[in-house]
């Protein structure tokens, strides 16, 4: 339990929560971008964590790319092109959706399946 509490006061603080946040937003915009992926994203983003701690890097690196994969469903919903080479998969049951009214369900469904699988370890 005490290695658990160490682990929450490293992530609590407010650098590796802005570095968080900060990556978050970044593969928010790469990830809504089509053409590029997710894999990019965190490519790009590696140059500007050499200074932060290794924890607020690593921390920004996974929300960029959770981001990233989850963001590449706006453009596949609503053009019919994918943000995300993951976003191609189910392109045409995204738009289907959305042109029913359904994007929240749609956009839910895949944001349940993301927190699923970052706490099991299996890719979406």
């Amino acid at each position: 339990m005490d290695n658990f509490i160490q682990a929450m006061t490293l992530v609590a603080s407010w650098e590796v929560l802005a570095a968080i946040g900060l990556g978050a937003v970044f593969g928010l915009f790469v990830g809504a971008t089509p053409g590029l992926s997710a894999t990019m994203a965190a490519a790009l983003l590696v140059p500007l964590t050499f200074p932060l701690s290794p924890v607020a890097a690593i921390g920004a690196i996974v929300a960029c790319t959770a981001m990233s994969i989850f963001a590449g469903d706006i453009p596949a919903a609503f053009l019919r092109i994918p943000g995300t080479p993951a976003s191609a998969a189910y392109m045409n049951e995204l738009q289907a959706m959305s042109e029913r009214g359904e994007m929240a369900k749609g956009s839910a469904t895949r944001c349940s399946r993301l927190w699923s699988a970052g706490w099991s370890g299996r890719r979406s």
